[in-house]
């Protein structure tokens, strides 16, 4: 698999991920082969679920690359973005502040 999908403070994450799926499915086998369809059935969920997080990590990447870009296009336009990160912040609190008040 190509590690370099991940964020380089991910990748030792996907790659224990990765593991587990390989681990997973090479147990599979061995379970389906004996009848104990119960753990075979345990060991695709937790292939699942590394499946998940896996993708998770990859659509985080992908979100950081496109904040990246808009960031890097603000710049050039002569915006300063941490004036955006601020305004963004406090919105971010402010909508916060109105779900709790819902509840």
């Amino acid at each position: 698999m190509n590690i370099n999908l991940f964020k380089p403070e991910d990748q030792p994450s996907a790659q224990k991920e990765i593991d587990c799926i390989i681990d997973c499915s090479m147990m599979l086998e061995v379970h389906i082969e004996k009848g104990n369809f119960t753990k075979a059935l345990d060991l695709t969920l937790d292939m699942s679920k590394s499946i998940v997080a896996l993708r998770n990590l990859i659509k985080e990447k992908e979100t950081n690359s496109q904040m990246d870009s808009i960031a890097e296009k603000l710049t050039s336009l002569g915006i300063d973005i941490s004036v955006v990160f601020k305004h963004l912040d406090t919105k971010k609190l402010n909508d916060s502040a109105k779900s709790s008040a819902h509840k």
